[in-house]
């Protein structure tokens, strides 16, 4: 994996943001020979005095390391530092690992103009703040060329040690982390919803934090129960039906209102639950949400 004489194998990052500055510096700490490109060079001083290379153009990284990770704003600025490259430049030998945000349609574009470059391509899709980074615990999801995944995995086991590999087609990665974030940024936006009413209440954040785990224990609890049921197709409402949650969250709701607190997450949760009781689910566990909500 090196490519520059030295003894250390070489790794190449394009985009020094909050996110790609990590990635480089925790590669340079684990001995890595890094080379980085920015838009905006000036990013790289820092990294430069820790003893990364920086390149001048985007193609001076690519030709300097066999693997070279992506980390920009979104996949479409990715897709347009890669389409002003030279078309005669040659990837042969080299996998790109995009680790910016972006949709399935990007994802086929880089994969398509990496291999017109004669390069190998590993979609992936961060889970985590620049923070954990470096973690044994965190995880980085990854899809596309197998062979090109597997032959430098322990150098991407430097950044996220819990790697997830979805499978060779390069678009999996993309909806699974989208729907992750769905996921996580949902439940936080409800988490400040709720720590806004108990402040309101004279419930200070910290105490709200202490209490939290009663309910996030509740909810991977209530994840698992809703995922077996929903593979079962089991919705008898034994626990709770959707019409007794309808009616715990207009109080809910209404504790919101007096507070003069907004409550979009809330509305979006009693949205959701009246489509079931539209659908006829009403009687239903809220598991059946899912049938309500799907397309």
């Amino acid at each position: 994996m090196s490519t520059s004489g030295s003894n250390k194998p070489c790794v190449s990052v394009l985009g020094l943001g909050a996110m790609g500055s990590v990635l480089a510096r925790t590669l340079l700490q684990a001995g890595y020979d890094v080379t980085v490109w920015n838009r905006s060079p000036e990013r790289a001083t820092a990294l430069m005095q820790e003893g990364a290379s920086l390149a001048r153009e985007a193609s001076e990284a690519i030709n300097a390391s066999n693997l070279i990770i992506i980390c920009m704003i979104d996949k479409a600025v990715s897709q347009d530092v890669l389409s002003s490259l030279d078309p005669l430049l040659d990837m042969s030998g080299k996998t790109i690992v995009n680790m910016s945000t972006g949709t399935v349609d990007d994802v086929q574009r880089i994969a398509k103009r990496v291999s017109q470059h004669n390069g190998l391509y590993v979609d992936a899709g961060i889970m985590c703040y620049p923070k954990d980074i470096g973690g044994q615990h965190t995880t980085i999801l990854y899809s596309g060329n197998s062979d090109a995944y597997h032959a430098h995995v322990s150098t991407l086991k430097v950044l996220a040690g819990n790697p997830k590999f979805l499978g060779a087609d390069p678009t999996a990665c993309t909806p699974t982390y989208l729907a992750l974030y769905a996921f996580y940024f949902g439940a936080f936006a409800a988490w400040l919803e709720g720590a806004v009413l108990a402040s309101c209440a004279g419930v200070s954040v910290q105490d709200f934090k202490a209490l939290s785990p009663i309910m996030s224990d509740m909810l991977v609890d209530g994840i698992n129960t809703a995922a077996d049921r929903i593979a079962a197709s089991d919705f008898s409402g034994e626990q709770a039906s959707v019409d007794v949650h309808v009616a715990g969250q207009e109080v809910v709701l209404d504790a919101l209102q007096r507070a003069n607190a907004p409550h979009a997450s809330t509305d979006a949760y009693l949205s959701y639950c009246r489509l079931a009781q539209t659908a006829g689910m009403g009687e239903l566990d809220i598991a059946s949400l899912f049938k309500a909500m799907h397309p």
